[in-house]
């Protein structure tokens, strides 16, 4: 393997990152999405054993089943002349070995805790997928910006298989007693994760030596408080330390759930209700877009360039003036009297090479700015290198306070256009925004807008930024589908219960104390079930439509709402049976007009111009054409860090 060497035809290499036992990481480009992702190819060459072929093919199906922000997302498996391979997300950010050089002493408390809590949550969901990983150790666990945790290299992971002994396998320095004896289970990746809760505390394992030896203390000796290395480590957090290394499993924790409540409930805000913010944000989180210009430099240039081709072509035509959008400019370019349309038209193609961008438009105006009657002319339509950005928080100080709205963007009149879950109920959208991304917007309206008690989400897909929002339900992160189906038959239980006809006369009820306070709802009294708004970020990634299809039929009554995304319209994708259940539709651009038929059900939207997009409403014939609005990666994080107080 060599630096740009391609995969598959879709895979170029970059740069190796690192190497083990299982494989060789790559930094790649995925061709096809112009992407960078990460690469670990199997290393044939050296040891071609069976077994190890076979639990090499099991990595990317056991972690693959995971869908945690604190797990390694899998993007594809595949192989190239015989070489096994499979592609995961770039991570950018060091594993906890780098962090630890960098602090001798350990870490703060406060983010030992932070820290733990998320890898306990994560390993929450891969024991309830029946997955062990037995390799919980620092080099394992990348730390990316914000403390976030992604737990990596499921190389000896195993699917857990009561009564059935595995191989010793594991690094001894952060090994449970009972996996070198070749018996592990869940409790002994929590053993691990004690051994890694211990050295982020102190800045030490909490046992040294040789291989044996370890396995030995492991096994024998107890650890040395981590206080007597470290005065200040709060006493909660020694305990849950000491308790996470008993020796045997039945006196350690019984699950990772427990692990994650009790380190959550260290974190200040588990420990001050008062810190709880009950304020919607500020507006002043949301930048405001920059103002539209009325004349450039540049346009002013092209004004110049047009009238020279029409002067030295001979044609009586001049720039009578310019439009200037957020897209793109509109020059005028008016006829003389005699001047057909066609004597300019046939010089579009110098026009073209004089604006030198692709996308230059020629088009017959319907009426000229002149005030003589009769007067022709030809629109120059010359796209922008880079669209003005419309800021969502333009479109969100705009927005009336009493439904559930998202900004979306303006329409052409510059009226501000949203997405009103109340009316709409489920949003079908399609093809790709890029830094347009409509679900970005739609996610960080709803957390500006509305308080945790009235909206909550349930992320279906890869959505880290958003994680930390109160409004996010962290019990669905493991199975969000699963989750939220189950509470679709919760609340219709309820509704049956109460002889209520839906959620907002349920609520009321309980509101008036005539039934009684749901057990584990999400709300309180005030609105004991408030909208739920599942996102799902990639349909085609979905394995069970049949999740999906039920949430969008059965989801109306209850209060909860889709928001889905495919940028693969495919018909296997968007068959008839999803769509039938998303009557509005947002169209982004696509590349054929068979993709735009998918999802809007006509062309245009395979001529849609970056950044904009066609909205289709239920109660609509005609999609509408809007300009999207963008949010900042540093807005989306200012909101999430007001809310976390």
């Amino acid at each position: 393997m060599r630096e740009g060497e391609t995969l598959a035809g879709r895979y170029r290499l970059v740069k190796k990152l690192g190497a083990g036992g299982m494989g060789v990481v790559w930094k790649a480009v995925d061709l096809r999405l112009d992407r960078e992702v990460a690469v670990k190819v199997f290393p044939y060459e050296r040891d071609p054993d069976p077994r190890r072929v076979e639990r090499f093919r099991a990595e990317p199906v056991l972690c693959g089943r995971l869908q945690h922000p604190g797990i390694v997302v899998i993007h594809d498996a595949d192989e190239d002349d015989g070489r096994l391979f499979f592609v995961m997300e770039l991570l950018d950010g060091p594993n906890l070995m780098k962090v630890f050089s960098r602090h001798l002493n350990g870490l703060p408390s406060e983010r030992v805790v932070n820290i733990g809590a998320r890898l306990a949550e994560a390993l929450g969901v891969a024991h309830a997928n029946k997955v062990i990983h037995r390799d919980i150790k620092p080099a394992n666990i990348m730390l990316l910006s914000g403390d976030r945790p992604k737990i990596c290299d499921f190389g000896i992971a195993r699917a857990v298989d009561s009564g059935k002994a595995t191989l010793q396998v594991g690094t001894p320095a952060y090994m449970a007693p009972e996996q070198s004896e070749g018996e592990p289970d869940e409790r002994s990746d929590l053993y691990s994760l004690g051994c890694v809760l211990y050295e982020m505390a102190t800045g030490e394992t909490p046992f040294d030596g040789s291989v044996w030896q370890l396995m030995h203390r492991h096994a024998t000796e107890k650890p040395t408080p981590p206080s007597a290395i470290r005065g200040d480590i709060p006493s909660p957090l020694e305990e849950l330390i000491l308790w996470l290394l008993a020796k045997k499993p039945e006196d350690r924790p019984q699950s990772a759930e427990e692990v994650a409540e009790r380190l959550r409930a260290m974190r200040p805000e588990g420990r001050k209700s008062s810190t709880k913010i009950e304020r919607l944000p500020p507006d002043r989180l949301l930048r405001s877009g920059i103002p539209e210009r009325k004349h450039t430099d540049a346009d002013d240039a092209m004004a110049k360039k047009i009238d020279q081709i029409l002067k030295k072509a001979l044609v009586d035509a001049k720039v009578a003036g310019y439009i200037r959008t957020p897209v793109l400019t509109r020059f005028e370019v008016r006829l003389g009297p005699t001047t057909e349309a066609t004597a300019v038209l046939e010089l579009a193609g110098q026009i073209v090479q004089a604006a030198k961008r692709d996308g230059v438009r020629l088009v017959l105006m319907e009426r000229s700015t002149s005030p003589l009657p009769g007067s022709m002319a030809i629109g120059v339509e010359v796209p922008h290198r880079v669209p003005e950005l419309l800021s969502l928080g333009d479109i969100l100080r705009q927005a009336p306070d009493d439904s559930l709205l998202a900004g979306l963007g303006r329409a052409g009149d510059e009226t501000s256009v949203y997405l009103d879950l109340n009316e709409e109920r489920h949003v079908l959208i399609g093809g790709n925004g890029g830094r347009f991304d409509p679900i970005r917007s739609i996610v960080a309206s709803l957390a500006v807008k509305h308080k945790p008690k009235r909206c909550r989400l349930i992320m279906v897909g890869r959505w880290n930024q958003f994680f930390d929002l109160p409004h996010v339900v962290q019990e669905a992160m493991g199975n969000p589908l699963t989750w939220a189906v189950a509470e679709l038959g919760c609340r219709y239980g309820d509704l049956e219960r109460s002889g209520c006809r839906d959620v907002e006369q349920f609520n009321r009820e309980v509101r008036d104390e005539r039934a009684p306070m749901p057990i584990a709802a999400l709300g309180d009294t005030e609105r004991a079930h408030p909208d739920v708004v599942v996102v799902i970020d990639e349909l085609a990634d979905i394995d069970d439509q049949d999740a999906v299809v039920e949430l969008a039929r059965e989801g109306r009554a209850v209060g909860i709402h889709v928001v889905a995304r495919t940028a693969r319209p495919s018909e296997i994708v968007l068959n008839s049976r999803v769509k039938g259940y998303f009557p509005a539709r947002l169209a982004l651009s696509m590349a054929t007009a068979d993709e735009s038929i998918r999802v809007i059900n006509r062309p245009g939207a395979e001529v849609l111009a970056l950044g904009n997009g066609l909205f289709l409403r239920t109660t609509s014939g005609e999609p509408q054409e809007i300009r999207l609005a963008a949010i900042s990666d540093e807005e989306i994080a200012a909101i999430v860090t007001y809310w976390r107080g």
